[in-house]
């Protein structure tokens, strides 16, 4: 129920990761010397193919022996059994080896022979086996798990084995919008099973569909709520725990987790009834494990088999934590609004009114793109945007919102966005525009709105050809799409927190399936599929150089506010004026004086605005910070001034804005020609500025990003990375180290936690360097 109480621990990525280890090691011991497991009774391969499953699931090597010998034994059955036929399908399809093809392609056949036809009882459904039972809700999502598998393996499945499958879902759907395994009382584990059964028909029915393979796109219109979908998922909502399998108690506990997490995946959503599913599930697995031999154990007949309960719940832990790449915000009014104007089907669900979010699939479709090039096991988000905090939408580094009309955000949400951007997340604004949708005005109005608001300073603009967006992952040329259309951005600091697509991006993305399958789309259209794919795959490798954080990692949100009072020993830290561009790092000194200050005892504080170079200006600071993007040239009074304050041991830190030349030009100018005979050297790898010495940090192994090509010739974007002592160089006045100069880029890193542009380093270890910079210059 939503007023149970959330996990209260803090479970993290490497405390699952310990779990997952420690399951699969058990496994490993509980293996039989052919290969496989002991079988539960009456089925020839199906447990052991799911423990091979949850192996493979959980990251255990493709090289791995005692893997190999899981799957050459999986390979010696040809099974009769909708259980075991679909866990063996599912893991050649995991596995993608091409001599399993053949395989899968007969177990295909067989599950669609078998699949309850027409005057049936329970037409669509699957029974155990030949000759075995009427059809039951459990074998039909595995069949239905199966099917989908090979479909998205290019394995043909006939649109209709999809069809029947939905509607016998449908049918058996009690009527508060749950499901059960066959008796009033529905349960947790079933109308989980009914929800991700509805998911992957629905997806694999979108896949095939080959009527969209119309002469153009049309992006609009349709787009209905699969009703009987969102009451089973509002039904999911009203009953959600982790604690139990809702109406089975702890019967099937882990045969319900691992549907949870299939929902939870298929749907894209973080939170089930408001409860984030994934860190609540691993909190209570970690805690249910063995703590000497890493199994799990149920009750009941089934899952008191420690192999069983320990598969399901590697299942959960491994395929639940798969990384988000993408989110979507779906924002209520917005989406009514929006189905209004396109002339959509809106329904009422529970009282509720409703619609599907236009192209609903779309972040799916760019996934399973994004996993294929990245060889990575990915997932997407939707975001609920009245439930959503800062910290959640940092859950994803993109975030997608699409519109047609007026974004009527509300002041609150506008703020998580704009934080959400200065804490390193990007938006892209997808404008559901053209292609029979209309002209979208009013959704660019309001996104040029957005961006004044959020940055002043910036300007919505076209992106030149020199910007990733258009090579990131692959080159792409926008002409693809439409003859005018392009990309816009805002710019701010050393990167482009925001873009705007004017036509489409989602409706192309929605299309992609059939790429995947080795199936070209027809002319115009494949071009724009294709160029629309691309430029979604070149945003998010530029805003996340292909780093992504676990799913577990908390949020790492950095808010300022204003400075504290000075107090006795606090140190002024401040900007210098020079009219370089200094202005777009604003918050780069109170997010390294909030570091400072909550990692050491040293109080810092930094000053609100540049100041001016004067005498009296630089009389209170205490440490001046130089940068900016632009070449420029002190006047004859900020030399004077600057010089006495130099001659005073007044610390200097310089540091030019993504490593701008102009810039680094300039100050290495000015700051030598204020220190007759003084030169910049470099500090060396054992400077005690890098150590604990002076009580900063051990710098020994910060992290150095370098973007640049992946070859001559190829455009292409990746952020190269290495491990080391920060790259600093120093002048020495009166025998003091006094200036301090950082050729790699300081100031965006602490600005925004994603400046992925630059050569430098990432938020934590730039505050390092000024921490250990301003302690050593202090106590030297």
């Amino acid at each position: 129920m939503s007023g149970l109480s959330p996990a209260t621990a803090e479970i993290d990525a490497i405390t699952v990761q310990r779990s997952i280890d420690r399951g699969i090691e058990y496994l490993r011991k509980s293996q039989t010397e052919r290969g496989g497991w002991d079988e539960y009774g009456g089925q020839s391969c199906g447990l052991s193919a799911l423990c091979t499953l949850a192996w493979v699931n959980a990251g255990v090597s493709r090289q791995d022996p005692d893997l190999i010998r899981a799957i050459e034994y999986l390979r010696t059955f040809e099974p009769q059994q909708t259980y075991s036929i679909s866990l063996q399908t599912l893991v050649f399809c995991a596995v993608g080896a091409l001599e399993d093809l053949p395989r899968i392609r007969r177990n295909v056949a067989w599950l669609t022979e078998q699949q309850k036809g027409p005057n049936e009882r329970n037409q669509g459904a699957w029974t155990y086996g030949i000759g075995h039972g009427n059809g039951d809700p459990s074998n039909a999502q595995f069949a239905v798990l199966a099917l989908g598998a090979a479909a998205e393996r290019g394995i043909e499945v006939a649109p209709e084995v999809f069809e029947s499958a939905a509607a016998y879902w449908r049918k058996i759907q009690l009527r508060r919008g749950g499901w059960s395994y066959g008796g009033p009382t529905p349960s947790g584990s079933m109308t989980c099973a009914g929800i991700a059964s509805l998911l992957i028909c629905g997806s694999s029915l979108n896949d095939l569909d080959d009527s969209k393979n119309a002469d153009r796109l049309e992006c609009c219109g349709g787009g209905a709520t699969d009703q009987a979908l969102e009451r089973g998922l509002d039904f999911l909502s009203e009953i959600f725990t982790i604690r139990a399998n809702p109406g089975n108690e702890m019967l099937s506990y882990y045969y319900y987790l691992y549907a949870v997490e299939r929902v939870g995946r298929l749907s894209g959503r973080r939170l089930i009834g408001n409860r984030d599913w994934y860190r609540e599930g691993a909190e209570r697995l970690v805690s249910l494990q063995d703590a000497f031999q890493g199994f799990w154990k149920g009750g009941g007949v089934v899952e008191s088999n420690r192999d069983i309960a320990t598969a399901f719940a590697l299942l959960f832990l491994a395929k639940g934590k798969r990384q988000v790449v993408v989110g979507r915000l779906d924002h209520p009014s917005l989406r009514t609004a929006d189905a209004a104007r396109r002339g959509d089907v809106v329904v009422r669900v529970n009282d509720k009114e409703s619609d599907s979010l236009p192209h609903s699939g779309a972040l799916r479709e760019l996934v399973r793109h994004v996993e294929r090039d990245w060889s990575k096991e990915l997932t997407w988000q939707t975001i609920v945007a009245d439930q959503a905090t800062a910290q959640d939408l940092l859950k994803s580094p993109v975030l997608v919102i699409t519109g047609s009309g007026t974004l009527d955000f509300s002041v609150k949400l506008r703020e998580n966005l704009k934080q959400y951007l200065d804490q390193g997340g990007t938006i892209l604004f997808d404008s559901l525009a053209g292609d029979g949708c209309g002209d979208g005005k009013a959704f660019e109005r309001s996104v040029v709105s957005l961006c004044s608001e959020w940055f002043p300073q910036s300007r919505l603009d076209r992106l030149p050809t020199s910007h990733p967006v258009w090579f990131a992952e692959a080159p792409v040329d926008p002409a693809a799409i439409a003859s005018d259309y392009w990309i816009y951005g805002v710019g701010a600091c050393c990167r482009t927190p925001v873009f705007y697509s004017p036509r489409s991006l989602t409706c192309r993305w929605s299309r992609g399936a059939p790429l995947l399958r080795g199936v070209d789309l027809p002319g115009k259209i494949g071009r724009e599929v294709v160029a629309g794919i691309t430029i979604g795959e070149n945003i998010l490798a530029y805003a996340t150089g292909r780093e992504l954080k676990d799913k577990l990692d908390g949020a790492s949100v950095i808010v300022a506010g204003e400075a504290p009072e000075p107090t006795r020993g606090a140190i002024p830290i401040a900007a210098g004026a020079l009219g370089a561009g200094e202005e777009q790092v604003q918050r780069a000194l109170p997010n390294a004086a909030l570091i400072i200050r909550e990692k050491l005892t040293v109080e810092v504080i930094a000053v609100d605005e540049p100041i001016a170079l004067t005498e009296q200006s630089l009389a209170r600071v205490g440490v001046l910070y130089l940068t900016g993007q632009t070449e420029f040239e002190l006047s004859d009074e900020s030399r004077r001034a600057l010089k006495d304050y130099i001659d005073r041991e007044g610390i200097v830190i310089a540091t030019p804005i993504c490593g701008n030349a102009a810039f680094a030009s300039s100050v290495r100018r000015e700051l030598t020609a204020l220190t007759p005979g003084g030169e910049f050297r470099t500090m060396p790898s054992d400077h005690p500025a890098w150590t604990t010495r002076f009580g900063g940090f051990d710098l020994t192994n910060v992290e150095i990003r370098t973007p640049n090509q992946k070859r001559v010739g190829d455009p292409s974007l990746v952020v190269a990375q290495r491990t080391g002592t920060p790259v600093m160089e120093v002048i020495e006045v009166n025998g003091v180290d006094t200036i301090f100069y950082s050729p790699l880029d300081l100031s965006c890193a602490l600005e925004s936690q994603n400046s992925i542009q630059c050569p430098g380093y990432p938020t934590g270890d730039a505050g390092k360097i000024i921490a250990g910079v301003i302690l050593y210059a202090l106590q030297q």
